[in-house]
């Protein structure tokens, strides 16, 4: 980092007098600051979410309206709960490691633009506030009901709400929008710009990659058609401008193509930093080389390229015509790219000396909901299955399956590898390990048994507060229920664990440096610079370059371990070595 660069925020330096307590959270600069507050932010705002899942979902127990909610009151909670997920989770939550890691990937003490990162920040709070003002307004009898138009907010449906519900919706929706924006200006220019001289960009981890390019490229393509199409709807709403009304000359369908052109390409914005980080994981807790580097690289540039032009395959219904095959097309063919990375990362645990740490369960947990996502994805590209399945919850079972089970289940595996490196404490193993065999059991039942419902002859419909009409889904309702409270559990153990080292785990510096020494693996946000891709070309025999298997934590090597080993040993002895 040059001098200029660190003096301007770096170091918030008054003459050595830093800000401390309060005033250095708010003050702050700092890239590792910056990315603690969008931690805490994103765990938070995700308990408040699933808090509201479990509300909803007890509503659902009976067939007809509960004690809990009327419908608006129920399509209040479900807006909510999906709006926070994605706006106040799933985002802020590539932002922790964008904000935290990028530097130490790039050989930098700052970002390019230290006080914009800070201000990027302090908009995401202050855009969760925004969204939850009618919550408390409502509490107190002074506002209507939250903004219950979906996370979709289809016009005209939303002319129907009142003012301040909307208001509420657009500026929040603004405020995280330019948010975003402006994170990933920084994070480009810090990457294209500042990094170490010495790093080409095939020379970066597969972290900088999706946290330094492909992230803010999506977000940078989709986020003005949200932010056009939210403004457009405040203009109609309050001053009646009629863009959407098809009586005063406006276009419905218009919301629908400026929302879909950023809701699509959203999914794998979210997505995206945890496959990068993924790609850092696995390796690592297979003590194995990366595979195929370029061929991730690659395949993760034909899934962002791809990601913008299949945005109308969320809209066979409107009468797109012949055309709505090209989209479904490149839906199609989106997921080619996946497997090229889905067989990458089990290339790399192929004889491999797997350690089931949290890290790499929730890994490979995220692979697994990866894949069944994608299949989802190719019976839902289908242009005349789409059609029957469209408003039903299989879209329910399949957005879950993609948002929670990659981008969410992705931020776990992060968050526990990570989390020594951010806060010097370790967490608890077996509260993490409680953790995650919940998580991945449940999460799982949950979203097929959404898939199922929305498959029956008569199926479960979206923003359906009841399901008088097939009374038959109860059962299914209840176990879906049932599994989503173990789920929620899950949560509850994570935030303890997290609380709980924060202040009584062991001090550490780094709990995986037998990982990351010693077998191939540099990393340049534990080890520094200079930095190496490993790759089976340049990670020689004895450090594990060509394959070699071994067993831990009672996970069995594909080849048995007993290959000899050149030094004359076997390989028992060395496995044993290696522990």
């Amino acid at each position: 980092m040059s001098a200029g660069h660190a003096d301007d925020g770096a170091a918030h330096d008054d003459g050595g007098h830093e800000p401390s307590g309060w005033r250095r959270w708010l003050c702050t600069t700092s890239h590792e600051d910056v990315g603690i507050i969008y931690l805490w932010l994103a765990v938070f705002w995700f308990l408040m979410g699933g808090a509201l899942a479990m509300l909803f979902r007890t509503e659902l127990l009976t067939p007809a309206y509960g004690p809990l909610f009327n419908l608006n009151g129920y399509n209040a909670l479900v807006s909510l709960h999906g709006l926070t997920m994605i706006f106040l989770v799933a985002v802020p939550a590539g932002g922790v490691f964008s904000n935290y890691l990028l530097p130490h990937y790039l050989g930098l003490d700052e970002m390019a633009f230290p006080r914009l990162n800070a201000l990027s920040g302090w908009l995401v709070f202050w855009g969760g506030v925004m969204l939850w003002f009618p919550v408390v307004g409502n509490a107190l009898g002074l506002t209507p009901l939250p903004f219950n138009g979906g996370w979709f907010a289809y016009p005209p449906l939303v002319s129907r709400f009142a003012r301040v519900t909307v208001s509420s919706y657009v500026f929040s929706m603004l405020i995280l929008g330019i948010s975003t924006t402006i994170a990933g200006i920084n994070f480009m220019v810090t990457l294209l710009n500042e990094r170490d001289p010495s790093l080409g960009l095939f020379d970066l981890p597969l972290g900088a990659w999706g946290l330094g390019i492909f992230t803010p490229l999506l977000g940078l393509y989709e986020l003005p058609w949200l932010m056009v199409g939210v403004a457009f709807d405040y203009l109609q709403h309050v001053i009646g401008m009629g863009l959407f009304d098809a009586r005063t000359g406006g276009a419905p369908l218009l919301w629908q193509w400026l929302f879909w052109l950023f809701g699509h390409p959203e999914v794998y914005f979210v997505a995206m930093p945890f496959l990068a980080i993924a790609g850092e994981i696995v390796p690592r807790f297979s003590e194995r080389p990366i595979y195929g580097y370029r061929s991730i690289v690659y395949a993760i540039t034909g899934i962002t390229l791809m990601s913008g032009m299949v945005w109308a395959h969320h809209m066979y219904i409107t009468g797109l015509g012949q055309i709505r095959y090209l989209y479904m097309f490149f839906s199609m063919a989106i997921p080619i790219a996946f497997a090229v990375y889905i067989f990458a990362m089990l290339a790399m645990m192929w004889g491999g000396r797997i350690h089931l740490k949290a890290p790499m369960l929730f890994s490979i947990g995220m692979l697994f909901m990866l894949l069944y996502s994608g299949m989802d994805g190719i019976i839902m590209s289908q242009t005349p299955v789409d059609v029957l399945i469209h408003s039903t919850w299989f879209i329910v079972g399949h957005f879950h399956f993609t948002l929670f089970g990659v981008a969410i289940m992705g931020f776990f595996a992060a968050l526990y590898y990570y989390y020594p490196l951010m806060t010097g404490r370790m967490y608890s193993e077996r509260l993490a390990k409680v953790h995650a065999a919940l998580t991945i059991v449940c999460a799982p039942v949950v979203f097929t048994l959404m898939d199922t419902m929305g498959t029956r002859a008569v199926p479960m419909m979206r923003r359906y507060a009841t399901y008088t009409y097939a009374s038959g889904l109860q059962n299914l309702q209840i176990w879906t229920t049932a599994f989503a409270y173990v789920l929620g559990i899950a949560q509850v153990v994570l935030a303890a664990n997290l609380l709980w080292s924060l202040k009584y785990g062991a001090e550490v510096e780094n709990p995986w440096s037998d990982l990351l020494e010693g077998q191939g693996m540099p990393s340049p946000e534990w080890n520094g610079l200079p930095y190496e891709v490993p790759t089976p070309d340049n990670v020689p025999y004895e450090q594990g370059g060509d394959g070699r298997s071994g067993v831990d934590d009672g996970v069995a090597a594909a080849d048995g371990g007993d290959e000899p080993l050149p030094d004359g040993g076997d390989a028992d002895s060395e496995v044993s070595d290696g522990e």
